[in-house]
C-alpha cells in the first residue's frame, strides 16, 4: 500500500531565504508538539515572505536593526530572523510557549527574547512585522496603538496569505498611514507596506468595548476577545443549564470575556479561577468582575496559560467550557480535546465537566471515551450541552 503520509512537514529549508540566518534548515513545530505525520505546519509562506521582506530592509547599512514582530504564531518569523534584535507581542499564550520552544530547538541562542504581554510594552517600534490575525478588531487595535504612539518613521510590514489580504484588511491600513503597498502574490501570499501615519484617521475603534446583557451585567471586552460586540449563542445556551457551583471550586477554562464564570459567581463558589489563552481575555474578565463582582475579586484567580497546564492535579470540583474549534484560520479540535483531558486530570474524584458545543463536533464520543461517565444536559438544533463526571 502507498503511504500517503506527508513527509518531513516540520522541516523548513532555508535556500534562498534571509541572509543573515546561517542555518541550513529550520525545525518548527506547532505547540503542544504534534505527531511528526500531522498535516499542520507551524509556518506557512506568508511567515516566509515576511521574513524574507524585512532582511532586505534590516540588510541595508543605515536600517534599523531593531524590530517588533506581532502575532508570530508559532515562532517561524522570530526563528527566522532570530539574528535581529527582537521586541516580540504575542496575545496568544500558546504563541508564546511555540516560539520559546521553537527558538531553543533551533539553538537561536543569540535571539534577545524581549516578550511582551501588552503592546505598550514594546519599545523597539521602527520597524513592526504583522502576521495578520483572522481578528480584524484586533488588527485595527494593533494599527490604532501603532499610529498613536510610534514615531512618525515607523514602518510596518504585514503578510498573509494572498486570499486574507482582502478590502476590508486593506481599508483598515489606509485608514491609519497614507502610504500603503500591497505587494504582488508570491507562493499565494502577500504583504502589505504602510509608512508615513494618517495625521486624523476616521475611526470609531476603541481598545475597550462595553456592552450590557440581558441579566445586567456590564461586559467590556479587549480587541481580540472572542464575540467582542454580544453575548455569544453558545454561552446564552449555557447560561440557560448552569449547574450547581455553591461552595465549589470552579474554573471557567477558555473563559473569554468570563460572562459564564460572571453568572456562576452569584451561586457563591468558593473559588473561580478564569483560565484563557488570551492575554486580553484574561484582562477583560478580571475588568468584568471588579466591575460586576467587586466584592468577589479576592475569590478570583486570572490564569494565563495554555489550557489547564498550570493547574495542579485534582483541584477543582466544576468545570465549565466553550471550547473554541479554530485556531486562527484553521479548523481543528484539537484543542478542545487537549482541555478535555487536561480537566480529568485537574477535576477531583466525581468532579463535573459541562461543555458546549457545536453538535457536528462530536465531543460526546471524545468525552465518554475519555470520562467513561458522560451524559446530554440540553441540545438545540446548532448546540449540545454536555456533562462528563470524573
Amino acid at each position: 500500500m502507498q503511504n500517503n503520509l506527508p513527509q518531513n512537514n516540520h522541516q523548513l529549508q532555508l535556500d534562498g531565504l534571509p541572509s543573515r540566518l546561517s542555518k541550513s534548515e529550520l525545525t518548527l513545530w506547532r505547540y503542544p508538539k504534534q505527531a511528526v505525520h500531522s498535516p499542520l505546519q507551524a509556518w506557512d509562506n506568508a511567515d516566509i515572505l515576511l521574513a524574507k521582506t524585512a532582511d532586505k530592509i534590516l540588510a541595508i547599512d543605515d536600517a534599523p536593526k531593531n524590530l517588533a514582530i506581532i502575532n508570530d504564531q508559532f515562532g517561524a518569523i522570530c526563528c527566522l530572523l532570530s539574528d535581529y534584535n527582537l521586541d516580540i507581542y504575542q496575545d496568544s499564550k500558546i504563541g508564546r510557549l511555540a516560539t520559546i520552544e521553537n527558538l531553543k530547538n533551533n539553538q537561536c541562542a543569540s535571539v534577545s527574547q524581549q516578550f511582551k504581554n501588552n503592546l505598550a510594552e514594546l519599545n523597539s517600534l521602527d520597524l513592526v512585522l504583522i502576521k495578520i490575525p483572522k481578528n480584524l478588531d484586533y488588527l485595527e487595535g494593533i494599527l490604532a496603538y501603532l499610529h498613536q504612539n510610534a514615531p512618525e518613521h515607523c514602518q510596518v510590514i504585514a503578510s498573509a496569505k494572498a486570499n486574507h489580504v482582502n478590502k476590508s484588511v486593506v481599508k483598515l491600513f489606509n485608514r491609519y498611514f497614507n502610504q500603503v503597498n500591497v505587494s504582488l502574490a508570491e507562493k499565494k501570499a502577500r504583504t502589505i507596506n504602510a509608512q508615513q501615519k494618517q495625521k486624523s484617521p476616521y475611526s470609531s475603534f476603541t481598545p475597550w468595548l462595553n456592552w450590557q446583557t440581558e441579566t445586567g451585567l456590564q461586559i467590556t471586552n479587549a480587541a481580540n476577545v472572542f464575540s467582542r460586540s454580544s453575548l455569544d449563542i453558545g454561552a446564552a445556551f449555557m447560561l440557560t443549564h448552569l449547574p450547581l457551583a455553591k461552595d465549589k471550586t470552579v474554573i471557567d477554562l477558555a473563559c473569554g470575556n468570563g460572562v459564564l464564570g460572571l453568572h456562576l459567581i452569584e451561586q457563591q463558589p468558593s473559588r473561580l479561577i478564569f483560565s484563557d489563552e488570551s492575554f486580553q481575555a484574561i484582562e477583560s474578565a478580571e475588568k468584568n468582575v471588579l466591575k460586576n463582582h467587586p466584592d468577589y475579586y479576592s475569590n478570583c484567580q486570572f490564569v494565563w496559560q495554555d489550557c489547564l497546564s498550570e493547574q495542579a492535579d485534582e483541584s477543582a470540583d466544576l468545570i465549565i467550557c466553550n471550547p473554541p474549534f479554530h485556531q486562527q484560520h484553521t479548523i481543528t479540535t484539537h484543542i478542545a480535546q487537549q482541555m478535555f483531558s487536561d480537566a480529568l486530570r485537574v477535576l477531583k474524584p466525581t468532579g463535573e465537566l459541562i461543555i458546549v458545543g457545536n453538535r457536528h463536533l462530536g465531543y460526546h464520543k471524545t468525552l465518554t471515551d475519555l470520562f467513561g461517565q458522560c451524559s446530554i444536559v440540553a441540545s438545540n438544533q446548532k448546540f449540545v450541552i454536555i456533562k462528563a463526571t470524573k
